[in-house]
């Protein structure tokens, strides 16, 4: 467990310590971290580590994907931040105050998804797990002669049923912990609801008030809706009871209240939202099947980038409870699982980088198997061409699948391993519907491995035809004096493990840009810029060193993402007698990031002192 040691010291020292998170939590491949002051967070130097494949930011959750080890990093960290907390470390008072600001749409839309994916990932164990044991079964029944009567089947049964059974009490739990109230109360609603005096049963009424016939067992809106109820009340009553008799009091008051509205109103309202949902999916299925699915097929990616993947399972649930199986988003996922895999190892196969091309294997293989994020955000996040290869060939075999309807009767993350689940339940075999998923597994996988060697080798052809014109020259982006990039006084730079080049000790407040090219990259600090030229060098010019914990005072960039610039173009505006009196250097490096992509530092100019426009050096 020593590298993971070394992982959550490295994560730790770039989140402003334990301190600042207030709860942490992880999915299948990502590290979730509720961060109280974001602005704190470096978020460019957590990047920098080969085990963290990506690190993006949602309001204030912070998500490390880490990959398939995700479990044991959380355990360690866990078990840190505890003793932490137990050494005198404390999250009091750590949160800094936010400006309210007027949230638009798309907030509150990134509200909506962030809750439910929190609500329903970290069930998904429970589910992947009773849907097996469904196709274990069936592969028992059908082919092995397991006996429906015997005590074998009975248990194994019941494992599937009670996964998919007490759902509403799983959901109740999870969505109860994601509003921050008491995770057991949401868990108690979710059991009253199952049981079977007021599941399906009729005529039933409270205080004179007629209580509607619904069933909740495997549903998942009513309970939802009920816990959402159930947090307004908790936090509503919280400020009045004293906390002498808080401990009884709150709870019964809590239930009471929240029981019978649930049952008379929330509940029934969940259950025809969710029957909405499954027969608009049904009539999208019926008339525009075979593209709709595979749309999921194609943009599954470009969902999983963005977390939004998450806010299907609704639907998928919703699907399963009306019709017993998924026609929709699952079988384009399996499509898009595999694809996105298959162009992460078709990278493998073409990339001469022995780090990235042992990423792009691992994380390929894990992809096949229907995990994603490590080949989305490891590998398609840095490579056009296996986005694309990904994308082609996932939305082609998702087409397939929509054209012969192809079902999965488990939730299960569609992949190789998830074949199984393509099984019908009612003891048919390995009936047509199994053997259409092994084509559209298969045709996705070939597809997106042709389509995504196709591309990339069409790119590293034309990178080489660009390589061999004449060696990029770059200027000097501001006035100021020469020194090694060996000698600056920090080891990201010193040691050249962001790459290569040179840094100037500045003596203008003014960034140009050293070459013609694009703006790839620039920060809500002010502090740094990244540009690509026309022949693919990426160049970091990094103001100062540690002035990102200035928060963007005393420095204004001038551009945007996506301008293109000029040799000269001013990029970043600063204050360096502002800076250098809050106590930070301006030593500014200016090197070559992507050094591993061939390109080479070489025929450094040889003055001490340079003006901005002067040449610094050449690369190719």
């Amino acid at each position: 467990m020593a590298k993971y040691d070394e992982l959550v010291q490295f994560i730790k020292d770039n989140i402003d310590g334990f301190e600042n998170v207030n709860s942490a939590t992880h999915c299948a491949t990502r590290l979730r971290l509720q961060i109280n002051n974001p602005n704190k967070v470096k978020l460019d130097k957590l990047k920098t580590d080969k085990q963290i494949l990506g690190a993006v930011f949602r309001e204030n959750e912070l998500q490390l994907v880490i990959g398939p080890d995700v479990p044991k990093v959380y355990s360690v960290f866990s078990q840190e931040m505890d003793q932490d907390k137990k050494d005198g470390g404390s999250t009091a008072g750590s949160t800094i105050e936010v400006q309210k600001k007027k949230r638009s749409l798309k907030d509150y839309g990134a509200i909506v998804v962030d809750f439910i994916s929190g609500t329903f990932v970290p069930i998904l164990p429970v589910l992947v797990a009773a849907g097996l044991v469904s196709a274990v079964l069936n592969i028992g029944v059908t082919f092995f002669g397991l006996s429906a009567k015997g005590g074998t089947y009975v248990i194994l049964n019941a494992i599937n049923n009670a996964g998919f059974y007490f759902l509403p009490a799983f959901l109740g739990m999870s969505a109860a912990r994601k509003l921050g109230i008491n995770s057991i109360m949401g868990l108690f609603l979710g059991t009253i609801l199952v049981h079977s005096s007021i599941d399906g049963v009729a005529h039933l009424s409270f205080l004179g008030m007629t209580i509607p016939k619904t069933t909740y067992n495997t549903s998942t809106v009513p309970v939802i809706f009920g816990v959402l109820f159930m947090a307004l009340v908790d936090k509503a009553i919280d400020k009045w009871i004293p906390e002498a008799i808080k401990y009884f009091v709150k709870p019964l008051v809590v239930i009471l209240i929240t029981v019978p509205v649930t049952l008379i109103v929330l509940g029934p309202l969940g259950y025809e939202v969710g029957t909405v949902i499954a027969a608009g999916l049904s009539f999208m299925y019926q008339h525009l099947g075979w593209f709709s699915v595979g749309l999921i097929g194609a943009f599954t990616p470009l969902l999983v980038m963005t977390g939004t993947n998450q806010a299907l399972f609704p639907l998928v649930f919703a699907m399963l409870a009306q019709f017993g199986y998924d026609s929709f988003v699952m079988p384009g996922m399996l499509a898009a699982n595999t694809a996105v895999g298959a162009a992460a190892l078709a990278i493998s196969f073409i990339e001469k980088n022995e780090d990235k091309r042992a990423l792009a294997l691992s994380s390929g293989i894990t992809g096949v198997m229907g995990i994603t994020e490590p080949a989305t955000f490891g590998v398609l996040l840095n490579y056009r061409s296996a986005f694309l290869g990904a994308m082609a060939g996932g939305g082609i075999a998702g087409i397939f699948a929509g054209l012969v309807k192809l079902k999965q009767y488990a939730v299960v993350s569609p992949g190789i391993a998830a074949l199984p689940t393509f099984i019908p339940t009612n003891g048919e075999g390995f009936n047509s519907n199994f053997w259409f998923a092994v084509v559209t597994l298969v045709m996705a996988v070939v597809l997106s491995f042709a389509f995504t060697t196709l591309f990339q080798r069409r790119a590293l052809r034309k990178a080489k035809m660009d390589t061999a014109t004449e060696a990029l020259k770059i200027v000097a982006p501001l006035s100021g004096k020469l020194i090694k990039l060996e000698d600056v006084p920090d080891q990201v730079f010193s040691q050249k493990m962001m790459g290569d080049g040179v840094a100037i000790e500045p003596s203008s407040d003014q960034v140009c840009a050293p070459a013609d090219s694009l703006v790839i990259m620039t920060t809500e600090t002010n502090h740094a810029i990244g540009l690509r030229t026309d022949n693919g060098v990426e160049l970091l010019i990094h103001v100062g060193l540690d002035t990102v914990e200035m928060e963007g005072e005393n420095m204004k960039t001038l551009v945007k993402d996506g301008d293109r610039v000029k040799a000269g173009t001013p990029l970043i505006s600063f204050n360096s007698e502002a800076i250098e009196a809050a106590g930070y250097k301006l030593t500014t490096p200016v090197i070559v990031t992507n050094m591993a992509d061939h390109h080479r530092v070489f025929a450094q100019s040889i003055q001490s002192e340079v003006k901005c426009g002067d040449y610094l050096y050449s690369t190719e």
